[in-house]
């Protein structure tokens, strides 16, 4: 999947991943520690990260508004258009790769199971 991503639009997964959580977040936006988090990466893998997109003008490293200690990536317009673009890619590769395999019913119990994998993930970051 990252072969086909990455040729066709040129990011690689985690970088679709990262544009994927700040196109959720709220005002497209996420503190530098909370990306981490969601990202699973370490800061220094993170920094690493955000300053290739920054280069790449689709997202900028901004001091936080609300808490000038700390830093937030934020999507730029032409981090939009281009995971736009990229999200229509890759989910027709995700259709081509997991449709034929699955039928109706598995597809459906296959949601039911990352459902209950993120809901129970959710629950131990509680603890």
């Amino acid at each position: 999947m990252e072969k086909r991503l990455h040729a066709v639009t040129g990011l690689k997964l985690a970088d679709y991943n990262l544009l994927l959580l700040l196109t959720e977040a709220e005002d497209h936006q996420l503190r530098m520690g909370e990306l981490a988090e969601r990202m699973v990466f370490s800061p220094s893998r993170l920094s690493y990260q955000v300053k290739s997109l920054a280069r790449r003008g689709l997202i900028e490293r901004c001091i936080d508004e609300n808490d000038k200690r700390g830093m937030t990536a934020r999507l730029t317009d032409e981090g939009r258009k281009v995971f736009a673009a990229a999200s229509k890619v890759h989910a027709q590769h995700i259709k081509q790769l997991f449709h034929p395999a699955l039928d109706d019913a598995q597809a459906a119990d296959l949601e039911q199971i990352c459902e209950q994998i993120h809901q129970t993930v959710e629950q131990s970051e509680d603890l």
